[in-house]
């Protein structure tokens, strides 16, 4: 869809772009390109989307042979995406995405998320579609080009984030950088397609040698006060973190996910 047609639909609809709810409406076509590619989309593949909108990748992903399940929170494009794909392999949720249980709605089979998410959800997001009893199998989202970088990054500049995506996946990275020109309208940020290849829970625990969401809990501890040193955020004695081969005056971010691991198992002992 180009900005005109996006115009004449909403205004066929009664509505206009919601900022409360973060609509940009992707009109790239490469950039669409983009994420059905990052989420290897084949036919039968069962996709989670949020914020289908007016349908612009849910119609690539249709075309691509998934089935489509749509949690949508404007209520007035339900009608106009059950219209518009009636016949299709499409399934329409209406409520908020961030309270919905994900579970419920793509069942106990494989799903992937692909989606062009609204910023303010993203780290929850990305939460519920890697740590649920049945992880995605594959994560492709258009964000904020800032939190993709900050999702992947890697020792020395660590987040909660980035902590998060790195202890359940097998790899993680930016695809594609998309200016704000390929929205409309425009946001006043960049985007970027973050692809990620999850484990499924066995795995985690083979390749961390615990539960990643154990070592999730301490390290929230850990960056509760990013200033302060790790010692003194988790109550314990700086010669622990000597015992690892840490610098017992390291801080959260210094810590890469093998030592945020290594650590855990002393903690959990």
């Amino acid at each position: 869809m180009i900005p005109s047609e996006i115009k004449a639909t909403l205004a066929s609809l009664g509505a206009r772009p919601n900022k409360k709810l973060g609509q940009h409406f992707l009109i790239d076509e490469a950039t669409l390109d983009a994420v059905v590619a990052a989420g290897d989309v084949h036919t039968g593949d069962m996709v989670l989307e949020i914020g289908s909108g007016l349908g612009v990748l849910t119609q690539r992903l249709l075309d691509a042979g998934a089935q489509v399940h749509a949690i949508e929170q404007d209520r007035l494009f339900i009608p106009y995406l059950e219209k518009r794909f009636t016949g299709r392999s499409l399934i329409v949720t209406h409520g908020d995405a961030s309270v919905i249980h994900w579970h419920d709605v793509v069942g106990s089979g494989p799903w992937k998320l692909i989606a062009n998410l609204p910023y303010s959800i993203t780290s929850l997001a990305l939460r519920k579609a890697l740590y649920t009893p049945k992880p995605a199998d594959r994560v492709a989202v258009l964000v904020q080009k800032e939190v993709a970088e900050r999702a992947i990054a890697k020792t020395g500049k660590t987040s909660l984030l980035s902590l998060m995506v790195a202890l359940a996946s097998s790899s993680a990275r930016v695809t594609r950088r998309v200016p704000a020109g390929a929205f409309f309208p425009p946001p006043k940020v960049e985007s970027a397609v973050l692809e990620i290849q999850t484990l499924s829970s066995p795995d985690r625990v083979a390749r961390w040698g615990m539960d990643p969401e154990k070592i999730m809990e301490i390290a929230r501890r850990g960056f509760a006060h990013p200033r302060k040193f790790l010692s003194s955020n988790l109550g314990i004695d700086p010669a622990v973190l000597s015992g690892l081969g840490l610098n017992p005056k390291a801080r959260a971010e210094n810590l890469s996910p093998e030592q945020w691991a290594e650590l855990g198992k002393v903690m959990v002992r």
